[in-house]
C-alpha cells in the first residue's frame, strides 16, 4: 500500500505516530512475556504436584500390598499357634512339648518375635521367649481389651491388629496380631498373639527411593498409628499424601512428601524463568528504543520513498503491459505453429492414403507375385499412416501412446489377413516421441504380419502376443505366436543382409534406427523380443 494511502487511512492505528506504535508493541510485548511466564511457571507446578503425588501412590501401592503379605503370613501363623491352643472347654496348655512348637513355628518366620497365649484375664500361659512363661498380665493392652469388650461376639474379621510401644526383650517397638480364643459357649477362653517387628516395615520403608522427605505410615482404619516412619527428614506439615486401603484387614497407608522439598526444584526452575523474563524484557526495551529511533528517520525519508513508490509502481504497470503483450503474441504463436503441426500430420496421412489408394488401383493390374509385393508395400504405409494419424489426434502434436498404436495396429492387420487367429494385445501406456514411434511401429507391423501369414499354415487356428512392458531402465516389446515356427534355415538377425529375407532385414535395420536390441527365440512357436534402453537413448540424444 502506498504511503499516501497510509496516511489517508480510516483506522485510527495508521494515524498515530510511529513512536506510539513502538510503545504500544513494546506494552504488548511486556504484558505478553509476563503472562506467558506467569503461564509456564504454573503449568510447571501443576505437573511437578502431578509427578510428586504419583510417586507417592506408587509409593503408597507398594507399601499396602507389601502390609497386607506380612499381615496375612503373620495371621496364618497365629491360627497355627491357635490350634495349639488344644479344643474347645480345654485349659490352655503351658507344657514344654507345645512351647518348644510354637518356639520353632516363631523361629520359622524371621519378622515374627513372639507368640504369646493368655488366659481370660489376660495373665500369660505361654510365651515362645521364655519357658517357664513368667507371671505377666496384658489385661491392660488395647488387643486384650477389645477381644473383652467384643462380650461373646468375634471381632470383624475376627483379627485385631495394635502396637506394641516397646517390648520387654528387645525394646522395639512392635506390632501385635490378636484372636481370641472361645470356649463351647462362646465365652472368652483367652488370648493368642503374635508379635510382628516394625523393622521389617521400616526397612521397605527405607528401601523405597521416593526422593524427596517423605513419611510412610501404617494405621487402623479408626487412625490408631501401627507404623510411622520419617525418611530424610520428612513431616506431614503441608505434605502431598496418598492413601490406600487394606480393606481385608481394615487397615490403610499414608505416604506424605513434604510439599516445600517436592516443589523445591520447581522453585529453582522459577529463578531461571524470571532470568528469561528480565532478559527477554531488557531486550523488547532494547528494540523498542532502537525502532522508536528508527521511526523517527523514517518519518524523515517517507516523502522520498513515496516518490520512488511512485515511479517503480508506474514503470510496473508499464512493463506488466509489455510482457502481457509479448505473453500473447507468444501464445498466439504456439497456437499457431500446434494448429500448423497438426495439419502437416492430417495432410501427410492423407497423402499416404492417397498413395495407398494409388497403388492398390495399380496392383489390380498386376500378377499374383508382383501384387504380393505390392501388399507389403501397402501395409508398410498404412502403418506409417496410422502413426501420423495418432499424432493428428494426440494433445502432444510429436508424441504419440505407444500401446494405442499396438492395439489399432493389430486390430488393422488381423482385419486385412481374415485368418483365423487370435490376437491378443497386452501393453501397457508408453508415450514416444514421433522420431522412435515411427521405426518401432513398422518394426511391430512387420513381425505381426509375417505371424500372421507364415505361423499358421492351411488355415490352422492359434494365438498371436503383442507386449510392450516396462524392462528395467527401459522398455521391452515382443511379438510371440504359436505357429509352426521359424525355418531352421533362417538367419539369425546378425546375418539377414547376407542371406535375403526383406523383412528380417528390414526390421534389423529399424531397430538399429530406433536404437533397439533384437533377439529371437524358437521353440512352441517364435518370440521376436525387442529390447529398448531408455538410458543409452538419452546418452545419444545428448
Amino acid at each position: 500500500m502506498p504511503l499516501r494511502a497510509l496516511k489517508s487511512h480510516p483506522s485510527p492505528l495508521y494515524r498515530l505516530p510511529g513512536t506510539a506504535l513502538v510503545l504500544i508493541a513494546c506494552t504488548l510485548a511486556v504484558l505478553l512475556t509476563t503472562i506467558m511466564l506467569a503461564a509456564f511457571a504454573w503449568r510447571d507446578r501443576s505437573a511437578t504436584v502431578d509427578r510428586v503425588t504419583t510417586i507417592a501412590t506408587t509409593a503408597g501401592m507398594l507399601v499396602a500390598e507389601h502390609a497386607a503379605r506380612l499381615v496375612e503370613t503373620s495371621d496364618l501363623i497365629l491360627r497355627r499357634a491357635m490350634e495349639q491352643a488344644g479344643p474347645p472347654g480345654t485349659p490352655l496348655p503351658a507344657d514344654r512339648a507345645t512351647w518348644e512348637r510354637l518356639s520353632e513355628l516363631a523361629r520359622a518366620t524371621p519378622y515374627v518375635t513372639a507368640i504369646w497365649l493368655g488366659d481370660a484375664q489376660g495373665n500369660a500361659v505361654l510365651t515362645t521367649h521364655d519357658f517357664p512363661t513368667p507371671r505377666l498380665n496384658a489385661a491392660d493392652r488395647d488387643f486384650f481389651q477389645a477381644h473383652a469388650a467384643a462380650d461373646g461376639r468375634p471381632l470383624p474379621g475376627g483379627l485385631f491388629l495394635g502396637r506394641l510401644d516397646s517390648s520387654r526383650y528387645d525394646n522395639a517397638p512392635a506390632i501385635v496380631l490378636s484372636r481370641a480364643l472361645r470356649g463351647a459357649d462362646g465365652a472368652l477362653r483367652g488370648i493368642a498373639t503374635v508379635t510382628v517387628s516394625q523393622r521389617y516395615f521400616r526397612e521397605l520403608y527405607h528401601s523405597i527411593d521416593i526422593g524427596f522427605p517423605a513419611t510412610v505410615s501404617l494405621m487402623r482404619a479408626d487412625g490408631a498409628v501401627l507404623v510411622r516412619e520419617p525418611m530424610a527428614g520428612g513431616g506431614d506439615a503441608g505434605a502431598i499424601t496418598a492413601r490406600r486401603a487394606i480393606d481385608r484387614f481394615g487397615l490403610r497407608t499414608e505416604v506424605s512428601i513434604v510439599r516445600e522439598a517436592a516443589l523445591l526444584p520447581w522453585r529453582e526452575r522459577v529463578d531461571t524463568y524470571v532470568s528469561y523474563g528480565v532478559l527477554a524484557l531488557l531486550t523488547v526495551a532494547g528494540m523498542g528504543a532502537l525502532a522508536m529511533q528508527r521511526a523517527r528517520r523514517q518519518h524523515q525519508a517517507e516523502d522520498a520513498l513515496q516518490r520512488a513508490h511512485d515511479t517503480l509502481e508506474e514503470r510496473v504497470h508499464q512493463r506488466t503491459a509489455e510482457l502481457q503483450d509479448a505473453n500473447g503474441r507468444l501464445e498466439g504463436a504456439v497456437a499457431d505453429k500446434e494448429i500448423l503441426l497438426k495439419e502437416v500430420q492430417h495432410r501427410v496421412k492423407n497423402n499416404l492414403t492417397v498413395i495407398c489408394s494409388l497403388l492398390r488401383l495399380q496392383a489390380g493390374r498386376l500378377d499374383e507375385r508382383a501384387r504380393v509385393a505390392f501388399d507389403e508395400s501397402l501395409r508398410r504405409i498404412q502403418s506409417m499412416s496410422l502413426v501420423h494419424e495418432l499424432l493428428y489426434r494426440s494433445p502432444e502434436p510429436a508424441r504419440i501412446n505407444f500401446a494405442d498404436c499396438l492395439r489399432q495396429l493389430s486390430d488393422s492387420l488381423l482385419r486385412a489377413s481374415g485368418a483365423p487367429v487370435r490376437v491378443v494385445v497386452e501393453a501397457e501406456d508408453w508415450i514416444v516421441d514421433v522420431d522412435r514411434a515411427m521405426p518401432l511401429a513398422l518394426i511391430a507391423s512387420e513381425l505381426i504380419s509375417n505371424a500372421l501369414r507364415h505361423a499358421f499354415p492351411d488355415g490352422h487356428a492359434g494365438t498371436v502376443r503383442v507386449l510392450l512392458r516396462p524392462d528395467g531402465d527401459g522398455v521391452r516389446m515382443a511379438v510371440a505366436d504359436d505357429g509352426v515356427g521359424l525355418p531352421a534355415d533362417l538367419p539369425a538377425p546378425t546375418n539377414a543382409r547376407r542371406r535375403g529375407g526383406l523383412g528380417l532385414m528390414l526390421v534389423q535395420s529399424l531397430a538399429n534406427q530406433a536404437h533397439a536390441a533384437l533377439a529371437i527365440e524358437r521353440g512352441n512357436g517364435t518370440t521376436f523380443t525387442l529390447t529398448l534402453s531408455m538410458a543409452e537413448r538419452r546418452s545419444k540424444a545428448a
